[in-house]
């Protein structure tokens, strides 16, 4: 059970990326080659088993964190009628935690040094969404999902949900011509998170969020694209990995620039 768990979230997520990608062939914004996304499937194999293999040490680490801790400081009722309610705090909390980081992803050098790898893709599309430096799912794993860990005393059914709404995040890396216009706050889209991929510098710093554009508002890191502004992606350097091997050692062979 154990395993099948494991292959469980990336099949699914395979399965999405791949009905993802035929709908952008039919509704392509960009055209690419017709091998744009096959370095980043491969990647995906990598990518997957790295967090395999980080998993159990990780969630290990943070149980006993978090249960030195005295366990979750808030307790999510997820029964009857609470449930909904509860799932829309953990997933706003979730989705803050996940903007700081994204924050200190562009920030601090060490971490632009690996997260400069997912946006050195100048074909972005829905494949783009795995490509992260293999070594970030141990560090998120230690940092905003510990401290989740160590807020919220939930439960399963929340955690799948929260699971599900993450896949969500194929979305916005689509290489499709969709905007939400006037209601860009609600949810992110392929038009708002592709100004985050930007490869022009007033775009630079641009639209963090995951999945709820509201906190860019909050602390004033959103653009609102105009209904025609569909920047390229990739690096401003144009600094991409040519092999598995640079994508497996980026933040050594890259010598990424200062973050943005």
């Amino acid at each position: 059970m154990g395993y099948a768990a494991v292959l469980l979230g990336p099949s699914m997520l395979l399965a999405v990326i791949l009905l993802a990608l035929l709908i952008e062939r039919r509704h392509p914004l960009q055209q690419q080659p017709s091998g744009a996304s096959r370095f980043n499937l491969a990647y995906m194999v990598i990518y997957a088993a790295s967090g395999a293999m980080l998993a159990p040490l990780t969630a290990i680490v943070t149980v006993q964190l978090v249960n030195a801790a005295g366990g979750g400081f808030i307790n999510l009722d997820a029964s009857g009628s609470m449930l909904a309610p509860a799932f829309i705090v953990y997933a706003l909390s979730m989705d803050f935690l996940e903007y700081a980081f994204h924050r200190v992803q562009h920030r601090v050098p060490a971490m632009w040094a690996m997260h400069s790898f997912h946006h050195s893709d100048t074909t972005m599309n829905a494949s783009t969404t795995t490509r992260h430096y293999w070594a970030e799912a141990g560090i998120k794993a230690l940092s905003i999902y510990l401290l989740a860990g160590i807020l919220f005393k939930t439960n399963m059914v929340i955690l799948g949900m929260y699971g599900i709404l993450g896949l969500y995040h194929v979305f916005p890396h689509m290489n499709v011509r969709v905007g939400f216009g006037r209601y860009w706050m609600l949810f992110n889209s392929p038009q708002y998170h592709r100004v985050h991929h930007s490869a022009q510098a007033e775009h630079f710093n641009r639209n963090f969020a995951g999945l709820f554009p509201v906190f860019d508002r909050l602390f004033g890191t959103h653009h609102i694209p105009c209904a025609e502004e569909y920047p390229p992606t990739g690096l401003d350097t144009g600094k991409a990995p040519g092999t598995l091997l640079d994508a497996l050692t980026w933040p050594v062979r890259s010598k990424a620039p200062s973050a943005p």
